[in-house]
């Protein structure tokens, strides 16, 4: 009797609540159109905005001749009905800064390269930039941040499945992004060939659409190797700020490095406007990996079928190589490392 009064007395078992059962998706679909439609707006904006750009700079400057060749024949002529002779004027040339040395220089270099930096290494590639900067940290720290993440987690959605459905959406958005880009320029390019054909049926500085396509390739891969870094440094910190800094530090410290890095250019030096020493701008920054002159030297030899008067034709492939190995390791170490940390859930 006294045995079944103490078992009577013993408490009952607590009831635990059933632990929630993680699904191995390879992606979350709800998760994935959730980062959709809080960034499509932002998406739209940067990648209208970039194409706009493109298509002005390809209507407004090429579909003029800015960068011509100079007709040695025509000044030969003019020297003689002028009674002067050539060392009189390479004496004044002299007087005003151009030695023979430097002439000879910039008779041999291509304006045109210093356009195509311009356009594919700062213009166009601004708005893409700040777009990854965004992006990257509110896939991932942001949500960590405000507590969001601790929602996503408590659904059967688990951690490798998050950072694969935001690395897909961030890869995919700005894949998308430069779909847009590269078609607006080859269009816009069209255009701008016919009105300098139709205006000067000779023009020979016509633009192949092979080069374009290289050129967008080239600032493509150099914006995914950015989003990389930001996705990354996104993982790798809880607090948003943390993650701000270092991914956005890196993209703005690149974009200023090659803007200063123009000013060792050959082009710039031989004007007299730049100073060959700040090419070392250019280890700092990584659009300095996307080979403009060598896309465009591969260009020419494929289109004229000629690869013995052409350089350095294939640097770029090795280049974007680079690129897309730095895209690849930042986002699988970020993504790595977030399945494993702690977490302020």
């Amino acid at each position: 009797m006294a045995e079944e009064q103490i078992m009577n007395e013993q408490p009952s078992p607590v009831a635990v609540a059933p632990e929630v059962k993680k699904h191995k998706h390879f992606i979350s679909k709800p998760l994935f159109k959730q980062s959709l439609k809080a960034n499509w707006l932002l998406w739209l904006v940067m990648s209208l905005g970039c194409a706009g750009i493109f298509i002005v700079i390809n209507l407004v400057i090429g579909s003029k001749s800015i960068f011509t060749n100079i007709n040695m024949k025509d000044v030969t002529t003019y020297v003689k009905d002028e009674g002067l002779n050539w060392l009189q004027i390479l004496g004044l040339l002299e007087k005003m800064g151009f030695s023979l040395s430097r002439i000879q220089v910039m008779s041999q270099i291509d304006m045109n390269a210093i356009l195509n930096d311009l356009i594919y290494k700062i213009a166009g590639v601004m708005l893409p930039m700040i777009y990854v900067m965004v992006v990257s940290n509110k896939l991932v720290a942001s949500q960590v941040n405000d507590g969001s993440m601790a929602y996503v987690l408590s659904t059967p959605t688990n951690r490798k499945t998050v950072v694969r459905t935001q690395f897909l959406f961030l890869l995919a958005s700005v894949t998308a992004m430069y779909l847009i880009i590269t078609a607006c320029a080859l269009g816009s390019e069209a255009i701008a060939n016919a009105i300098k054909l139709a205006n000067n049926p000779e023009a020979t500085n016509i633009r192949v659409p092979l080069r374009s396509i290289l050129y967008c390739l080239g600032s493509y891969i150099s914006i995914l190797a950015l989003g990389g870094i930001c996705f990354g440094a996104s993982c790798f910190f809880n607090k948003s700020s943390n993650a701000t800094v270092v991914g956005g530090g890196v993209c703005v410290i690149s974009f200023l490095a090659c803007i200063l890095g123009l000013f060792g250019n050959k082009v710039f030096v031989a004007v007299g406007v730049g100073v060959e020493a700040m090419k070392v701008f250019d280890f700092f920054s990584m659009f300095t990996l996307v080979d403009t002159e060598s896309m465009s030297n591969f260009a020419k030899a494929i289109t004229q079928q000629d690869f013995v008067n052409y350089t350095n034709i294939y640097d770029w492939t090795w280049k974007l190589g680079i690129m897309l190995f730095i895209f690849l390791v930042f986002s699988y170490a970020g993504g790595r490392y977030f399945t494993k940390k702690d977490l302020p859930l």
